[in-house]
């Protein structure tokens, strides 16, 4: 059981690291300001607020942030043609997005079966 948490976890927290990462990077080929940067990954600390509080509520709300990053992500993909850093954003929200849906599944399974 245990194993399954942290793997579960640790999944959840190195997609959360690359996405932030990702955007960072993102922003900052443009020479964005440290203000836009903050500004666009300020959303995904919705996911902190989530797992800190282990809210399956505030993770489907990063969910619905997510899906705004999944628009922005699909956009640059095809504004900027064979831009790789734009590819790797997209397919970092599919399987950010895909984990935390199996996540919530689990653990609300998980929370239902202790009541």
């Amino acid at each position: 059981e245990f194993r399954r948490v942290l793997f579960r976890s640790w999944i959840l927290w190195l997609g959360w690291d690359l996405l932030l990462s990702q955007q960072v990077l993102d922003a900052g080929r443009f020479g964005s300001s440290w203000q836009l940067m903050v500004l666009r990954c300020a959303p995904l600390l919705v996911f902190l607020w989530g797992w800190w509080r282990d809210s399956l509520t505030g993770l489907i709300w990063f969910e619905l942030v997510l899906l705004f990053y999944f628009v922005s992500a699909v956009e640059a993909a095809f504004a900027y043609r064979a831009d790789l850093l734009s590819v790797v954003g997209l397919a970092l929200i599919i399987l950010l997005f895909s984990a935390v849906v199996m996540y919530i599944r689990l653990r609300g399974r998980e929370l239902r079966a202790s009541v």
